[in-house]
This record gives structure tokens, sequence and C-alpha cells, in this order.
């Protein structure tokens, strides 16, 4: 009896547990295959402000994740809204102007991403500005 019972047993281990480390990754796994796309996403007409968030936000990408830039970790796409192409993102991303979009991907496919909507109150202070892109994609890097 013990041994039939084994022998049902032991393939539906064997099957639960290749479903069970190949379905859901592990934290190392995922960080291993993670990368985070910071868009910027603009239409026309283009003002002062708007280009000054394009700036600001591509800087303190590349100042704060210089390392994680070549190693593909981590990339900023300015993005332009009003061509066909990229009509998809305002549905994607409910977008209705210009906005900061921190997307993180697992091999390639968005898992999560957020709207930094913060972007407009510090444009004025370019510190704090860089400040918080650096903050909300280091915690996208690392989350």
């Amino acid at each position: 009896m013990f041994k039939k019972f084994l022998i049902f047993i032991f393939p539906v281990f064997l099957l639960l547990t290749a479903v069970l480390c190949f379905s859901i990754p592990n934290s190392a796994y995922a960080k291993d295959n993670k990368t985070v796309t910071v868009y910027y996403f603009y239409g026309k007409p283009r003002c002062d402000t708007c280009k000054k968030i394009e700036k600001y936000t591509k800087e303190a990408v590349e100042e704060n994740f210089s390392k994680e830039i070549k190693s593909g970790k981590i990339s900023f796409q300015a993005v332009d809204s009003d061509k066909p192409e990229n009509k998809h993102f305002l549905n994607d991303y409910g977008l209705y102007t210009k906005a900061v979009i921190v997307s993180e991907k697992i091999n390639g496919k968005e898992v999560k991403y957020k709207n930094l909507d913060k972007i407009w109150k510090l444009t004025n202070d370019e510190k704090q500005f860089k400040n918080y892109i650096k903050k909300e994609v280091k915690s996208s890097l690392e989350g």
C-alpha cells in the first residue's frame, strides 16, 4: 500500500516542484532580470517648463545611475506622445499631459509603473526635482 502511495505522490511532487520553480521568480532572479525605464512624455507645443522637466529628469538619471545605464538596468527615453506610433502610451498610462513615468520590467515585460506627478510642483527647485527622480528610480530598481 505504501509503495502505491509513493508511486502516485512522487510524480505529483515533482510536477508541483517544477511548476513552482519555473513560474514564481524568487527575488534574486527577479532583480537580476529587472530593468527600469524612465520615460518623459511630451507633445507639442513644448513650453520652457516642459523642456526643463525633460532636462532635469535626464540629468538626474545620468548623474545618479551611470553604472546602471552602462549595464542596461536603467534607461531614459523621451517620447513624443503626438506621434501615431506612441499614442498607445496615452491609454497605457492614462496620460493627459506631459509626464515622467518610471516603468519596472522583468524579462522585458512591464510589471509595475509609477507616474511621478510631483514634477510639476518641483520644477522651480532643480535640487528637489532631481532628488525626487533619484529616489523614485532607486525605489523602482530595488523594489
